[in-house]
Order: C-alpha cells, then sequence, then structure tokens
C-alpha cells in the first residue's frame, strides 16, 4: 500500500514538473502548433531568398519597377525577420519563466528537507533519552488495570508511528527535490536554447537591416543622377523631364516609408561634397558639346564616325553644379547638410544632391538626335551607339537611351 502511494505520488511530481516546463519548450506538442511554426519558418526562409537576390540588384540599370519590388522584398523581409524575433523573445521570456517557477519549487522543497530534518532530529534526540524498550511490557505488568496498561502501550505505538511518518516524509521531500531539480535543470536547458533562438533571431534582423540599408542607398544615388537629369532637361525636353520626375517621386516615396528600418545611416558632414573635376580650365568644346579635356578627342572620333554613317549626333555634356546648388536651396533647406547630404527624397519635392552626376565632371552626353533627345532604345541613333560608343570609351545607362559616360552611370 505505502508503495502504491509513493508511485502515486512521484507520478503526481513529475507531471507538476512537466507543466513547469511546458512554457519554455521551443516546439509545442500540439500538431496545429506545429504547423504553424513550420510555416513561419518556411515564410522567413522565402522571404530570406527573396532579400538576397533584391540585395543584389544593380539599381542604376534596373527598371523603376526592378527597383520598387526589390524595395518591397527587403522590406517584407525585415518585417518577416522581426517579427519572427518577437516570437523568439515571448518564447524565451516563457522559458525563463519556467524556469523561475522550478527554482523556486526547488527552494521550496529545500526549506521543507531542513524542517523534517530538524523535526527528525528532535525526535531521535527524544527517542535516545526515553528509548521504548522492554521497559513498556513491565510498566504495563505493573499496571494497577488491564486500561491503564493498554493506555500505555497505544501511547508508546503512537510515538514510534510518528517517528516512522517523520521519517517517512523526509524520505518522500527528498524524492520531491530530486524531482524538482531535474525540472529546475530541463527549465535552465530550455531556456539556455531559446536565449541562444534570440541571438540567431537578432543576427538575422540585423543581416535584413543592412541588406535594406545597402539598396537603399544605392537608390538614392539613383534618385541623385535621374533627379539632375530631370532638371536638366526641364529647359529642353518638359515631357521628358516631367516623366522623370514623376518616377523618380513615386520612388522616392517609397524610400522614405523603409529610411526609419534602415540600420545605417548616412554620416552627415558640415562641409559640400568634393567635386573631382570641374570648371573652366578642364572643359572644352567639341562641336558645341561642352566636355572635359580627357576625353575631347574620343568624343570628337564618336561624332565623326557616326556622321560618316548618316548619323548626325548633338548634345549636353558639362553643366555647372550651381544650378542644382540653387534646386536644392529652394528645395531642402539652407545648411550646408541640407544642400550637399541630405537624402534627396528628404526634399519636398525630391532634388538631386550636387556633384553626383558624371556631367558635373565633364564626362558624361546626353545626346541628341535630329533635334531631340534620344528616348527610344529603336531609334536609329540609340542603335548606332550602342554598337559603337564603346570603341571611344562611351557606355549607356540602360534607364536613360540617352545618357552615354565614361562608366556607364
Amino acid at each position: 500500500m505505502l508503495y502504491e502511494q509513493r508511485i502515486r505520488r512521484t507520478a503526481g511530481i513529475i507531471l507538476a514538473a512537466l507543466a513547469l516546463l511546458v512554457g519554455s519548450l521551443a516546439v509545442t506538442l500540439v500538431a496545429p502548433g506545429i504547423a504553424r511554426a513550420d510555416t513561419a519558418a518556411e515564410r522567413a526562409q522565402v522571404q530570406r531568398q527573396r532579400a538576397a537576390v533584391a540585395s543584389e540588384i544593380d539599381t542604376l540599370r534596373a527598371t523603376n519597377a526592378q527597383v520598387e519590388a526589390a524595395l518591397s522584398a527587403l522590406n517584407a523581409n525585415v518585417a518577416t525577420q522581426t517579427a519572427a524575433l518577437r516570437d523568439a523573445e515571448r518564447r524565451s521570456a516563457e522559458a525563463d519563466a519556467a524556469l523561475a517557477r522550478a527554482t523556486e519549487l526547488v527552494v521550496a522543497k529545500q526549506a521543507e528537507i531542513a524542517a523534517l530534518d530538524e523535526a527528525v532530529k528532535e525526535l531521535a534526540v527524544e527517542t535516545y533519552i526515553r528509548p521504548p524498550s522492554e521497559a513498556s511490557l513491565v510498566d504495563s505488568l505493573e499496571s494497577d488495570t488491564i486500561g491503564e496498561a493498554e493506555l500505555k502501550r497505544s501511547l508508546l505505538e503512537a510515538k514510534s508511528s510518528s517517528q516512522l511518518d517523520s521519517l517517512d516524509q523526509l524520505a518522500r521531500a527528498r524524492e520531491d527535490l530530486e524531482i524538482a531539480e531535474a525540472a529546475a535543470e530541463d527549465a535552465a536547458a530550455a531556456a539556455e536554447r531559446q536565449q541562444a533562438a534570440v541571438d540567431a533571431r537578432l543576427d538575422e534582423v540585423t543581416v535584413a537591416r543592412d541588406q535594406q540599408a545597402k539598396v537603399v542607398a544605392e537608390v538614392e544615388t539613383r534618385l541623385d543622377r535621374q533627379l539632375a537629369e530631370a532638371a536638366f532637361l526641364e529647359g529642353r525636353d518638359r515631357e521628358l523631364s516631367a516623366k522623370l520626375q514623376a518616377e523618380q517621386a513615386a520612388l522616392a516615396k517609397q524610400l522614405a516609408a523603409q529610411r526609419a528600418a534602415a540600420a545605417a545611416a548616412s554620416a552627415r558632414s558640415a562641409g559640400p561634397v568634393t567635386i573631382s573635376i570641374t570648371g573652366s580650365g578642364s572643359i572644352v568644346s567639341v562641336r558645341g558639346i561642352r566636355i572635359h579635356q580627357s576625353i575631347a578627342d574620343n568624343l570628337a572620333g564618336l561624332l565623326s564616325a557616326a556622321e560618316s554613317d548618316g548619323i548626325s549626333l548633338s548634345g549636353y555634356g558639362y553643366r555647372d553644379s550651381q544650378r542644382q546648388v540653387e534646386l536644392r536651396r529652394q528645395n531642402c533647406g539652407s545648411s550646408n547638410y541640407a544642400i550637399y547630404q541630405m537624402s534627396p527624397s528628404q526634399c519636398s519635392p525630391p532634388t538631386a544632391r550636387p556633384g553626383q552626376s558624371n556631367h558635373e565632371r565633364g564626362l558624361a552626353v546626353d545626346f541628341t538626335y535630329q533635334g531631340s533627345t534620344i528616348r527610344s532604345r529603336s531609334s536609329p541613333a540609340f542603335q548606332w551607339l550602342r554598337a559603337n560608343a564603346a570603341r571611344y570609351g562611351f557606355y549607356n545607362l540602360p534607364s536613360e537611351p540617352w545618357h552615354w559616360s565614361v562608366n556607364g552611370d
């Protein structure tokens, strides 16, 4: 009977210990929960893969739609990884709470054992001083009545039973302590696993934000160049300028929505951006196109070759950055930071920073054909340039059929 009671009591302690650990389990034992965890993990993995692809986009040469899709993928990945981090932090907090409860149970059992130890010691001292012996039988025989003898025998038996109960309680408490200590060890291991999961998720969030920040910075550069192009074209091709400005305004709006999530912020500087090649001393005119003297012969050769093939090209090369400074002061602010460093998407309307275009170095040409800017890749002028311009050191920026420079930017 006593053995069966111990079995039932031990089973109860084990169940209680398992209940303490429920909150700290990394994966629930309920099938729907497993399905939800697997689905979340798969979704996070898909988002990571999409973000990895998106982070490799060539923002200068991609279409607006491709850039917007890349930004959306990166933003979705940041959101997914952040949500996974929050979930891992919640599970870690639950595991810590389970560990605290398990530790409290261990402390309580230790206190109970200490109290029982003291009680057993007191009984041992009392037994030593007044040991139950054959004297109880003598006392019974010397009693005046049978009733008195039975009373004394009952008292002795009660004392013996109390001693046995105390020893049994102590043994049970020690068994319970072993179970509680094992549960506490399991809870500690679960808490450690959950903290490791939090650390891993934090690393994923950091990677996601770094990827996003990298592409955001590159798109800002794209904005600089295309907004500068739109500003330059405003007085020459208003329709094309308006189209460029509308496209870049949409892109700037998307960037503004994501900037707060970027892990890296652009450093602020009190001084202006240094323009490496400017000034009339380095700029010469080739058939009316102002260009840096280092590529003047190249441009002259290109124009002559095109003309020989029946393609009469003209265009615009070097442009002074002062106009861009004026626009920045008007649209962004009057401080050095606002004029030279602030993101173009933070201006209203979005405005390119001075010194960011190859035109301001005299290293790019916007070609015209038959008096109009080359807008289409099907244009005979574009077809000729695509086939021949590289021989003269000029390369196209794919998003702008008219724009050719020494490095394709």
